[in-house]
């Protein structure tokens, strides 16, 4: 016969949420950096000389100096939380 008891939890919501969020953040950091991996080699490929590929190149760039700028935000909230 099956049983329908609920397991007890092993830790309170409020040692969860900060526990969630931590994991959460982590994730997004990773993200953010394999998308500035990315936004590097999309930069490299786009070294090309004309004024449209320049331009798509300093898009790139700003992309991946922005998305640095965002990781270290994230950085910064993840050891607000003591991660």
């Amino acid at each position: 016969m099956y049983t329908f008891a609920h397991a007890q939890p092993v830790a309170s919501a409020e040692q969860w949420v900060p526990i969630a969020v931590r994991r959460e953040l982590a994730k997004a950091i990773t993200l953010m950096e394999d998308a500035g991996a990315e936004l590097v080699a999309l930069a490299a490929d786009a070294a090309w000389e004309s004024d449209g590929f320049r331009a798509l190149q300093e898009l790139l760039s700003r992309l991946r100096d922005d998305t640095g700028a965002e990781v270290g935000e994230l950085a910064v909230r993840e050891w607000e939380l003591g991660g």
